[in-house]
C-alpha cells in the first residue's frame, strides 16, 4: 500500500457479525461491532501465528478476542491481561459509513467535516465498485478538470487554482452541462438539445490520497449535495471504490427524498463507468508529457506525497506481545 491517511473501509451494512475482516492492500483490518452499535477497527492478524481473527474468532469479554487457531486471548488495543494484543486504528462511523486512519498522520479536518454533514444533511450510503486502477487515480479525478469534456461530455469547464487549506487539498471547478435528471433547467425541462445548459460549481476537498468530499451545486445549479468518495487498494491490485452522497435536510428538518438521492447515485455510478475503460487501459510505463492543463493534477500528486507509507510505518501489523 503506497499511501495512508483517512479512507472509507466499509459500509456498516457489510458488518453483519461482531467481527468482520476488511482487506486493505497488504493488510487486513478487523471491524468489531459493540453492543451499543459502535464500530472499532484493529489489525485482524493474530500476533501469535498469523491467524485471521475475523475468521472464526469470537469476542470473549470486553476488548478481548479468542483466536480461532490456538485459542489465545488477544486484546483489542489494550492489555486486559492477555498474552497478545492487536493495534487499534483511529476510526469514525457515521450514518452507515466507516472510516479509518491508516498511518501515523494527524486527524486533520475530516472529523469536523463529517460532523457538519451529519448534522445538516442526510447521508445516503451508496455503492461499491472494483476497478483496476490505483486508488489515488480515482481521487485525482475530482481535480483533473481537463478530462471532463472528452470523458463525461461536459460542454465547458472553468477551474480555479488549487490550494492546501488546513491540510486539505482544495480546488474549485465549474461545469457547464446539458440539462438532465441530475441538473435541470428552472422550468423542469430535462431534454438536452445542447441549446440550453446549466452551470454547476464544484468544491472538491481531498483529505488524503484515498478520500475526497466534493460539494456539488454550491451557489449554482440544482440539487446541492456532497459526494463522499473513497478508494483503497484491494489484495488483488484493483481498487475498492465506495461512493455515497449527502443531501441537505429540508427547512423543517425532514429528510430529502430517497428517490432523488437514488437518481444522483445512478449518475455518479455512470460517471465511474465512463472512467473505467480509460483507467483500466492506462500504460503506466510510458513517460508523460505534461502540459499546463495538468497543473492541478501535478499539485495533487505533490499533496499525495505527504501520505506516503514506508517500511518503517508503525501502523503496519506486527507481533505485539502485551505485558
Amino acid at each position: 500500500m503506497r499511501y495512508g491517511g483517512w479512507c472509507q473501509i466499509a459500509f456498516e451494512r457489510d458488518l453483519r457479525d461482531e467481527l468482520t475482516t476488511i482487506p486493505i492492500g497488504d493488510r487486513r483490518l478487523l471491524c468489531v461491532r459493540g453492543k451499543d452499535g459502535s464500530v472499532g477497527v484493529f489489525d485482524a492478524i493474530c500476533p501469535h501465528r498469523g491467524a485471521d481473527l475475523g475468521v472464526g474468532g469470537r469476542l470473549v469479554g470486553d476488548g478481548l478476542v479468542r483466536c480461532p487457531y490456538h485459542g489465545h486471548k488477544v486484546s483489542l488495543g489494550g492489555n486486559c491481561g492477555a498474552a497478545y494484543r492487536v493495534r487499534e486504528y483511529r476510526s469514525i462511523a457515521v450514518e452507515g459509513l466507516v472510516f479509518a486512519m491508516l498511518g501515523e498522520f494527524e486527524d486533520g479536518k475530516l472529523p469536523e467535516m463529517l460532523e457538519y454533514i451529519r448534522t445538516t444533511h442526510k447521508i445516503f450510503p451508496g455503492f461499491e465498485k472494483t476497478i483496476k486502477v490505483a486508488p489515488e487515480m480515482v481521487i485525482e479525478n475530482a481535480f483533473d478538470w481537463a478530462h471532463f469534456p472528452p470523458v463525461h461530455d461536459v460542454l465547458k469547464v472553468t477551474c480555479g487554482e488549487p490550494e492546501v487549506v488546513d491540510g486539505v487539498f482544495t480546488a474549485t471547478t465549474t461545469l457547464r452541462v446539458g440539462p438532465s435528471m441530475w441538473q435541470g433547467t428552472g422550468d423542469g425541462e430535462r431534454s438536452d438539445d445542447r441549446s440550453t445548459w446549466v452551470e454547476v460549481p464544484l468544491l472538491a476537498r481531498a483529505y488524503s490520497p484515498n478520500l475526497t468530499i466534493t460539494q456539488v451545486a454550491v451557489g449554482g445549479g440544482d440539487h446541492p449535495h456532497f459526494v463522499i468518495a473513497s478508494a483503497v487498494p484491494g489484495m488483488d491490485g484493483a481498487s475498492r471504490v465506495r461512493l455515497s452522497i449527502a443531501m441537505p435536510r429540508n427547512p423543517d428538518g425532514s429528510e430529502p427524498p430517497r428517490e432523488l438521492a437514488d437518481i444522483i447515485l445512478q449518475f455518479e455510478s455512470m460517471g465511474l463507468e465512463q472512467d473505467r475503460p480509460v483507467w483500466e487501459n492506462l500504460d503506466l510505463g510510458m513517460s508523460p508529457r505534461y502540459t499546463s492543463e495538468d497543473a492541478n493534477v501535478l499539485a495533487y500528486r505533490k499533496f499525495c506525497e505527504r501520505y506516503r507509507l514506508d517500511q518503517t510505518d508503525r501502523s503496519r501489523p506486527g507481533s505485539l506481545r502485551a505485558g
